[in-house]
């Protein structure tokens, strides 16, 4: 018995080395030209779901919004899954977000931003253009930052960063990485981002369109590692049928019949360390 004993105690011994010993799974991050991530550990089976938002002030969130916030919590925690929350700074100084903030904190999602007040990095005529310094940018990043640590988290935890508008050149994102953010935006290819857009919109595309962009994409090139951003905006031009967001239980749905699972940069920030 004593002999067993030991040796039971010997494997469970060389297990536990063994496993020590193991490398941690490599981060591996597809950029895009500018540096900026657009696809995490695409040999990994998991997506990304991202949602940002903004809110215009000119018009007391009439077009921006982060309306569609706690709809989207609650579709999440129905289907148990996570995911990661880019609002602008503004957004934490609106009244009717206060409670959706503490609830993407409390229930384990990810929380960062989108910029303060949304800047337009580059001109989109000519995305060499430059439209902002370096100096106006860290006075945007220190009043987001403010806003983030109001709610009691620590830049460590909010590193990971979607630029605003999901546009910019080398110099922001340049500029950006100096102030010590790590950057990310969509997979190339995917267009649920255009949801902003209304019918009269020359580059319109409905919400079914958008949707069915993720399966030909998915059936062409995987979604392995893949980045999805959903607005969670209730944008005027656009009916509630209309919203992509409001078909996301169904979009989880079927990932998840397609085998996907589900990961937040709070899962990135892990990896790394």
């Amino acid at each position: 018995m004593r002999i067993l004993i030991s040796s039971l105690l010997l494997t469970s011994l060389l297990a536990m080395i063994t496993g020590c010993n193991q490398p941690k799974s490599k981060l591996v991050l597809v950029t895009d030209q500018y540096g900026v991530a657009h696809k995490i550990n695409p040999h990994e089976k998991f997506v990304y779901l991202i949602f940002t938002g903004h809110f215009s002030p000119d018009d007391n969130g009439y077009f921006e919004n982060f309306d569609g916030a706690a709809e989207v919590l609650k579709t999440m925690a129905k289907h148990d899954i996570k995911g990661s929350f880019f609002p602008t700074g503004i957004c934490f100084r609106v009244d009717r977000y206060q409670q959706v903030m503490r609830d993407i904190i409390e229930q384990g999602h990810y929380l960062s931003s989108h910029s303060d007040i949304h800047l337009l990095l580059c001109a989109y005529e000519d995305r060499n253009q430059t439209l902002v310094t370096f100096d106006s940018l860290a006075r945007d990043t220190a009043d987001m930052e403010y806003e983030l640590e109001r709610f009691g988290l620590t830049k460590e935890q909010y590193l990971w960063f979607v630029p605003p508008y999901e546009y910019y050149n080398q110099f922001s994102a340049d500029a950006y990485r100096t102030l010590g953010y790590k950057l990310a935006n969509p997979t190339e290819g995917l267009v649920t981002a255009m949801d902003w857009m209304g019918p009269d919109h020359p580059e319109y595309h409905s919400a079914e369109q958008l949707i069915n962009n993720i399966w030909e994409f998915e059936k062409e090139h995987t979604l392995n590692g893949a980045i999805i951003l959903i607005h969670a905006m209730d944008y005027p031009d656009r009916t509630d049928e209309d919203r992509p967001y409001k078909h996301l239980g169904a979009i989880i749905e079927r990932l998840k019949s397609l085998g996907y699972g589900f990961k937040t940069f709070k899962d990135v920030i892990a990896m790394e360390q």
